[in-house]
């Protein structure tokens, strides 16, 4: 599947606890896709009070089709997200995001983006699923134990 357009709005300050989170979307405000044949992702940065886009990729249209070679450029578009909503997805792609630990949630077709975001955030606060509470990898972890004083 080829990307016909990805515009990368900004990058989030690293020192704020965030999850990036991707939607199936055609409008850009309610989640209205299968993924395998999604024309357009929108990703967030999401904090407990804030959010912010971050990326939108628009694809050209392909057939829903046992062909899942067509997902890889949108699996390497979405790594480092923690999750995807859209509203149909097949097995293969869900066992593709959950290698590459992205969450798949599935929605009612409509449901708006704007929703889903707030809902996630209070969870985020009150009772986070497994999927966000997962730790984020630290390439410099070693380094940031060794300026504390880390011992062996």
């Amino acid at each position: 599947m080829k990307l016909e357009r990805h515009l990368k709005l900004s990058q989030p300050d690293e020192q704020t606890q965030r999850v990036r989170v991707a939607f199936a979307t055609r409008d850009r405000k309610k989640i209205d896709q299968h993924f395998g044949s999604a024309c357009s992702f929108m990703i967030y940065s999401i904090t407990p009070d804030n959010c912010e886009l971050i990326e939108v990729a628009e694809f050209a249209e392909t057939e829903q089709d046992k062909n899942h070679s067509k997902l890889l450029t949108k699996l390497e578009l979405l790594e480092g997200c923690q999750a995807v909503f859209c509203n149909a997805i097949g097995p293969a792609a869900v066992k593709q995001l959950l290698s590459l630990k992205i969450q798949p949630l599935r929605v009612t077709a409509g449901t708006p983006i704007a929703r889903e975001i707030s809902e996630l955030q209070s969870l985020w606060k009150n009772n986070p699923p497994h999927w966000l509470c997962r730790p984020e990898t630290n390439e410099r972890r070693f380094d940031d134990m060794e300026a504390e004083g880390w011992q062996e």
